[in-house]
This record gives structure tokens, C-alpha cells and sequence, in this order.
């Protein structure tokens, strides 16, 4: 059967279309597309039409490469050969429908409103409190609860109004026709949700006064949806079926790497990284609220047991600084421009405030290493070198802390997204971590997609068969630790900085 993944970020979306076999995946980007909040009046919005057009021509160009190349392979579509569409996205955002019509564009998670909702409801419920209800411990960015208690509390006129809530990936697929429905993984995420039971969390929504009425019933991955609505055949040649896939992309990135029982850990690098376990349970020790972990709903009943670390924001708001300044580089040149510069230098804190903030990225890392006692990178190699093993030493501290927590001991890491096309990246990765680092697929997320499509469909009998294909179509690129004692004395460094706020 054939397939069409749609990986839908905050910048931009990408189509893919593919398909599964019992000894063969076949996947190609087809389409991409800018994504980006627009503001109406006031307020920080999603343009819903524009990513409605930019899926369905994505749709309709893998229609027509598939029809043209004759690659249709026993699809159920009379009129074309996708078969099934799945729709991932990030999470936090959602939209409101009443009676059937889109009561206004979803708000974006950046709308500055939403931020004064994080002392609301912990004025209420203490964060631990929030942790033991759902499993979430995220409180850098407003989520949906976050969004969901300002609707309630402040333009509650607008949210009586609405019968359903619909997260992003579920509203992009009503709007082209499927019934609305929620989805386990990314209904997860929104710290709304019992992570046991994997059902709306009815008593912390009672003690935040909050209504139940316009969630909707959580589903599986692999639930089908419905057709693609009859108007836009002649726009996609054909109306294939809208599929619940894992439908929050980190979800899906993990759904995508060959893990197993005994290499369950995970790196899914972009501009945020998210690192983690695959358990069979949630974990709410303690010991996990202590250290910022959350627990995520995965694929086939797992937990993702993970948290946020800041990834390749600081090095895309570098090269930002620099195309500005006319030196702009692509990133072999700037990875080349690191490699000839000494190891283990100047380190920065990725999480830090002042570098969480957009704009004169190389001038606030250098302002940051002056505070904090340590000689500032010059060259353009030299902040590209902090950088990199600045990210990988806080990976590599964060990782210790959550295999401590979860109980777990592994001498692997599986790592997909973009980072595994940066070679120096996974080198350093394995160095700091001490651990071997399987690197790749770039493109998981998709895969992941495209699998769990799949499983619905049949076509593979399981996530875990999906995963053993896909780790001997793909094979990852294997790298191994060096320099352990080199590595070692810098993660004391990064440590003393974590804690102390100085690397001296």
C-alpha cells in the first residue's frame, strides 16, 4: 500500500510519501512548505488555509510522481494510488470547532497571553501536584493545559461555545474531511491527560474548574478517519483515507528508531532535543519530578520517558548572525571551521535565559562565558566548537540523570533527525556520553509515521517488526567513544557550570 506522511513543525512542513513491506521501505519527500504564526488582530495565530493548501499539494504531487512512475502496488484507491494520509505535528496548539465549522484560527503556543496561565494553575495545584496527575513536567512553554485554563479563565464566552477541542495534527485532518477524534501519544502531551489510564485527567480538570465536555475521546494510533472530502479530489486525484498515525512527532521520530528492550534510549535532534527511555510504564518518583523528566504516551501502549533539552536553536541563531553580516556559510564549512580548532574550550549552559532569546546569538554566548569566568570563543569555528560541545556534554549529564532515575544501564544511544547528518556532532556525542551512538534515520519522523500507518494497514504486523526493518534497510551510522578522559573532565566541567554558574 502506499502512503503519505505529513511532519508538520512550527517552521515549516514537509510530505513524504512511502511505503512498507515485509522486506522493503521505500520513502521520499515529495513536498515542502513555510509554516509560521501570522497575527490578527492582536493575537498570535495559525494560517490553518495556508497549511490546509499546503498539504493537499503535497498529497497531490505524490499522487502524481506514484501515477507516473507506475508505483502503485495493490492500493485500495479506485481514482489514485495513496492510499492512506497520516498527519503528525509538534504539540501544545489545538483548535475549537462548533457545529461543524472552525469557530476561529488556533492560537500559537508564542501568543504572550498564555504565559500568565503557569502561576494560575500553579497557584492551584502545585507543579508536583500537575506531575502526579499527568506525568508532564514542561514549564518553559505554555502548553495546552496552560492554554486551555486561559481559555476557560479569561475568553470563556469563546470556549463555551465549542463541542470539540481538536490538537493540531486531529484539526488539520477534520479539515480535509475526517472525523474528529483525538490521538493517545499527542493527547499525552498536553499535561491534561492520567498517564496510567491514558484518559482525560477528570480530577485535576475539577480542581482547575475546567470542562470536560470539549475533549474528545482519546484514541489509538491506526485509527482510520475517514475519506479526504469529495471537493478536493479533482485538486489530489484521488481521496485517499485519513489515518491516525503517532500523531505528535516526537512520537512518531521514536516509533521510527530500532529500539529494543535493551537499547531503549533516544535523541531526536532538531531545534530542540528530546531525550529518553521507552518504558513500559510511567515513572513518577520523585526522583523524576526532581530531575524535569515527563512522561509521554509512545506507540503500542510505551512510555516516553524524556526531557527537552535546547539543540540547534543557539547554532541556526548564530548562522542567522552571521548570513547577516554577509558570511554566510553553509554547515560543512562551519563544522570544517570547528574541526581545526582546540577541543574543549569555553562551555555554555543551552538552557540558559540569555541564550534562549533571538537575536546577536555569538555576542550573547561570549558575554555568557565573560560572566561566567571563562575564556570567550572569537572565530567563527570557536563558537561553532562551544556549541556543539556544549549541547552534547548537557545531553550527555541529562542522559546520566534519566538511565539513573528509570533504572536503566545501556551502552547505546539511538539518534534520528537532522543531527545525524552532522558527523562531528555524533562523534562528540559519543565521546561526552561514553556511549556508542546509532546514528540515523535523518528522516524518523516520517518513518515513523509511515510505520504505524502501515501497522494499521496490515501491511506489518508490528511497531517492533517495523523497527528490525527498518534497522536492516537503514542501517545507522555507528560511532564510537574516544577520548574518554578528555571527555570525562569536561563533563565535570559542565556539571560545576549547571550547578554553580561558573565552568572555573
Amino acid at each position: 500500500m502506499d502512503h503519505v506522511a505529513v511532519d508538520l513543525g512550527a517552521s515549516g512542513g514537509t510530505v513524504y510519501a512511502g511505503q512498507f513491506a515485509k522486506d522493503a521501505i521505500e520513502v521520499a519527500e515529495v513536498y515542502r512548505f513555510d509554516n509560521h504564526p501570522v497575527e490578527r488582530n492582536g493575537r498570535y495565530v495559525w494560517d490553518v488555509t495556508r497549511l490546509i493548501d499546503g498539504i493537499v499539494e503535497g498529497i497531490a504531487k505524490a499522487n502524481r510522481i506514484r501515477n507516473r512512475n507506475g508505483e502503485g502496488s495493490g492500493n485500495e484507491n479506485e481514482d489514485g494510488v495513496i492510499d492512506t494520509v497520516g498527519i503528525d505535528t509538534w504539540g501544545l496548539d489545538f483548535g475549537l470547532v462548533h457545529d461543524g465549522e472552525l469557530l476561529q484560527p488556533p492560537y500559537s503556543y508564542r501568543d504572550p497571553p498564555f504565559r500568565a496561565a503557569r502561576e494560575a494553575i500553579t497557584d492551584r495545584v502545585s507543579r508536583r501536584g500537575v506531575f502526579a496527575a499527568t506525568g508532564i513536567n514542561h514549564w518553559n512553554t505554555p502548553n495546552t493545559l496552560w492554554q486551555y485554563y486561559h481559555l476557560a479563565t479569561e475568553e470563556a464566552d469563546r470556549l463555551d461555545r465549542a463541542d470539540r477541542l481538536l490538537m493540531m495534527p486531529q484539526l488539520l485532518s477534520w479539515l480535509l474531511g475526517g472525523r474528529p477524534a483525538g490521538e493517545a501519544t499527542i493527547a499525552s502531551t498536553t499535561q491534561m491527560v492520567d498517564p496510567h489510564t491514558g484518559e482525560w485527567a477528570d480530577e485535576l480538570l475539577d480542581r482547575l474548574d475546567l470542562p470536560r465536555s470539549p475533549l474528545p475521546t482519546i484514541e489509538k494510533p491506526g485509527k482510520r478517519l475517514g475519506a479526504v472530502r469529495d471537493d478536493l479530489d479533482p485538486r489530489i486525484g484521488g481521496s485517499p483515507e485519513l489515518v491516525l498515525p503517532a500523531s505528535h512527532d516526537t512520537a512518531a521520530a521514536v516509533a521510527g528508531l530500532p529500539l529494543t528492550a535493551d537499547d531503549p534510549v533516544f535523541l531526536s535532534t532538531g531545534t530542540w532535543f528530546l531525550l529518553g527511555v521507552e518504558l513500559d510504564e510511567p515513572n513518577l518518583s520523585s526522583e523524576a519530578f526532581e530531575i524535569g523528566a515527563s512522561n509521554e504516551r509512545g506507540v503500542e501502549g510505551t512510555t516516553r520517558f524524556l526531557t527537552n533539552i535546547d539543540g540547534f536553536f543557539l547554532l541556526e541563531e548564530c548562522r542567522k548572525v552571521w548570513a547577516g553580516a554577509g558570511e554566510s556559510l553553509p554547515y560543512d564549512d562551519l563544522l570544517t571551521a570547528a574541526r581545526e580548532t582546540e577541543p574543549f574550550g569555553a562551555l555554555v549552559d543551552p538552557d540558559d535565559e540569555t541564550l534562549a532569546i533571538e537575536g546577536e546569538m555569538p555576542d550573547r554566548i561570549r558575554a555568557y562565558c565573560e560572566r561566567t569566568n571563562q575564556s570567550p570563543p572569537r572565530t567563527t569555528g570557536e563558537v561553532v566548537r562551544c556549541v556543539l560541545e556544549s549541547l552534547t556534554l548537557t545531553t550527555a549529564i541529562a542522559l546520566d540523570d534519566l538511565l539513573d532515575v528509570a533504572g536503566v544501564r545501556t551502552d547505546r544511544i539511538h539518534v534520528g533527525g537532522g543531527g545525524v547528518r552532522n558527523e562531528l556532532f555524533c562523534r562528540m556525542l559519543a565521546g561526552a556520553t561514553g556511549r556508542t551512538v546509532h546514528a540515523g534515520p535523518a528522516e524518523v519522523t516520517a518513518i515513523g509515521n509511515l510505520l504505524t500507518q502501515a501497522v494499521a494497514a496490515g501491511t506489518v504486523e508490528s511497531v517492533e517488526n517495523g523497527r528490525r526493518l527498518i534497522e536492516r534497510e537503514r542501517p545507522p551510522t555507528t560511532y564510537e567513544p574516544r577520548r574518554r578522559a578528555q571527555w570525562a573532565d569536561a563533563k565535570d566541567r559542565m556539571r560545576r557550570l549547571l550547578d554553580e554558574g561558573t565552568a572555573g
